[in-house]
């Protein structure tokens, strides 16, 4: 019969699938489970070795955000990925959350499964606060910021808009929210990339969509900005109308050590232009951490 201790670390991570995976000539392992934390069960998948990187995803996206450059950063890192809570595979809750509740999450997640020192972390719009939010609360923990898209800061206006998704979301679906959201991100396009994000999209919980939508209300993070001492990389799309460049702009800014990228890209660029994202993230990283590619050269 197990003890106490081993059922309760059975509820708190559940592994479905660990193998090794051997690709250009590295070892890596690759794991996907579930993590309870913070009174709500989260899916995860990590891959990978060497220093920790953690990715958090946006609003209307999953952990699968981020699958056109995660074989490429893999071969550096030891990958984290996540849904958030009412978002992709994980638990879809039925009670409002807020911004910093999602911070308690990924804070408890990375407890769980990342408590080392030395942690990067890389974030793609709403993400991104929730980036910034986490590294305020581990200064002595957070190595570094990737900030894609960056959602830094939220006006009236769209703040009136965000309400405005929110209830149409609540009341009448994803489908019908597409002018004011993902056709808006990332405008249409013939392209394999833009119609599997659109699929994955669509199948978000409303209600966990709308929420995530309500929580970026509360963001207020300018002080925190300003205190951080970790390098800072904000990468803004050109053809991004969600979040302009000037408003990464504004963000670099108050950071004491920030390095801005633009790149030809819309909102969600991970998905959409993963080469060029990767081109601005390995140059920044290769600044911070040496590659184990590198190591007997």
């Amino acid at each position: 019969m197990a003890d106490a201790a081993d059922i309760h670390g059975s509820m708190e991570r559940k592994t479905l699938c660990h193998e090794i995976v051997r690709e250009t000539g590295v070892e890596t392992t690759h794991e996907d489970g579930w993590a309870e934390v913070n009174g709500v069960t989260l899916r995860f998948t990590r891959e990978g070795e060497g220093p920790a990187l953690l990715l958090i995803h946006e609003i209307g996206g999953s952990l699968e955000s981020w699958d056109a450059i995660v074989p490429a950063l893999a071969r550096d890192f030891h990958v984290l990925r996540y849904d958030q809570r009412g978002a992709g595979r994980s638990e879809k809750v039925r009670q409002p959350f807020s911004l910093n509740e999602l911070v308690d999450d990924l804070e408890a997640l990375v407890d769980q499964l990342l408590p080392s020192q030395g942690l990067h972390v890389m974030g793609a719009a709403m993400g991104a606060a929730q980036a910034v939010m986490l590294a305020g609360r581990r200064r002595t923990q957070i190595a570094s910021l990737a900030l894609l898209s960056p959602a830094l800061e939220v006006d009236p206006q769209r703040a009136d808009l965000m309400r405005a998704r929110a209830r149409q979301t609540d009341t009448q679906g994803l489908r019908a929210t597409l002018p004011l959201t993902l056709d808006r991100a990332w405008p249409p396009d013939d392209g394999q990339a833009r119609a599997l994000y659109r699929a994955r999209y669509l199948s978000n919980d409303p209600y966990g969509f709308a929420r995530h939508n309500e929580a970026l209300l509360d963001l207020d993070i300018e002080d925190t900005l300003r205190a951080l001492s970790c390098p800072v990389l904000l990468v803004a799309g050109q053809r991004d109308r969600v979040r302009p460049p000037e408003m990464a702009r504004r963000a670099a800014a108050l950071l004491a050590r920030p390095c801005l990228a633009e790149i030809d890209a819309a909102h969600f660029m991970a998905a959409e232009k993963p080469a060029a994202v990767l081109e601005q993230v390995t140059t920044f990283y290769r600044t911070l951490v040496p590659s184990h590619r590198d190591e007997g050269k």
